[in-house]
């Protein structure tokens, strides 16, 4: 007979007792990716009617924008055209991709590889099963990704932000973390003095919290970019996510509570620490972060700007063919949603401004 395994609450509540208060990195590294009961793994609820909506939910003309601007980077490219998505979720953003390129530039997709990265089993069984073409590579992480293996593109849609977070309070007495503790059956906040790794991190970008000011700070978001440059060999590197130069996202006026944030039922709002495993957990991202260590990989930033101008720019009403897809679109660029609240980042590598080879 088969031992019943402790739910995902039980054993972050055993770890606790064992070692102590833990730190928020490890609590939401398991709320979202436990290998059992992760609300990643078990497959997040994406799109109208679940926990929240993403661009390529949106809209398909989000994906046609995008291949068109694609298409007309790689003129000049000769060879295989790769296009990496990572975090691609069950594929949905990918199929529309590649189904607008084939329509938009068929020679050009005769040439596309495509590669999909997906940290969730379920994630990489939607995947396979979509029977997207041409059938893309399926790796679980960016890690597989070969140095220098990539003339294209590598895009992601909300990744950075679903990267675990150390959370971090200002004091007068200097820095504390914020770590989870229990309480009964409840998780509570408890505070500890913050390792100096964390103080230096923040003073690296010119920040110093103000007592009571709450923070985030994400360890593996420089890991990640890192990685994702390396494997670039030219071509560009294309980020859209929830984020802020370091100015703006540690402005004691501006976010006095950070930016972690729960995502359920097309709600956001609610106790991080309620109910792990069955609620997505955010937190915005740093673009200094991202721009520095792209940087010292070799990148050029060619575009830091908020997603309605970013897809108003590129031509994304041009995929408006009904009143109905007016309205979806509009979604996406709407001043007063999504079309303010995210933000793309370009890097380049190999490509001169407009996206002409050097």
């Amino acid at each position: 007979m088969r031992a019943t395994v402790p739910s995902l609450p039980e054993r972050l509540r055993q770890r606790i007792a064992r070692e102590g208060p833990i730190s928020f990195y490890d609590f939401m590294q398991a709320a979202l990716y436990d290998p059992e009961e992760g609300y990643y793994t078990r497959g997040a609820a994406i799109g109208e009617g679940g926990d929240f909506l993403t661009s390529p939910h949106a809209s398909p003309a989000f994906a046609a924008a995008l291949a068109r601007l694609f298409a007309i980077e790689m003129d000049g490219f000769a060879g295989p055209a790769h296009f990496v998505d990572v975090g691609a979720a069950d594929g949905r953003f990918l199929e529309d991709f590649s189904l607008a390129l084939q329509r938009i530039d068929p020679q050009l997709y005769r040439r596309l590889r495509l590669t999909a990265v997906e940290s969730s089993p379920a994630g990489r069984r939607a995947l396979a099963a979509r029977g997207i073409l041409p059938e893309p590579r399926i790796l679980a992480g960016v890690g597989e990704l070969e140095p220098g293996s990539v003339a294209g593109w590598i895009f992601s849609n909300e990744l950075f932000d679903a990267l675990p977070v150390v959370r971090v309070l200002g004091s007068a007495d200097g820095l504390l973390e914020l770590r989870v503790a229990a309480d009964g059956d409840r998780f509570v906040w408890a505070t500890a003095p913050a390792p100096d790794s964390l103080r230096e991190h923040l003073a690296g970008f010119g920040v110093v919290l103000e007592p009571g000011q709450k923070a985030e700070i994400a360890p593996d978001a420089a890991v990640v970019h890192r990685l994702l440059a390396r494997a670039l060999a030219r071509g560009s590197l294309v980020a859209f996510d929830y984020g802020h130069p370091a100015r703006i996202l540690y402005h004691p006026f501006a976010r006095p509570e950070g930016t972690l944030a729960v995502h359920r039922g097309g709600r956001r709002g609610g106790d991080p620490l309620e109910s792990p495993g069955e609620r997505d957990l955010t937190a915005h991202v740093n673009w200094d972060l991202l721009l520095s260590t792209g940087e010292a990989e070799g990148l050029r930033a060619e575009r830091l700007m908020r997603q309605g101008l970013f897809l108003t720019e590129i031509g994304i009403l041009d995929f408006a063919g009904t009143d109905a897809e007016k309205w979806r679109i509009f979604r996406l660029i709407d001043p007063e949603g999504m079309g303010e609240e995210l933000s793309v980042l370009v890097q380049r590598k190999g490509v001169a401004p407009g996206g002409a080879r050097d």
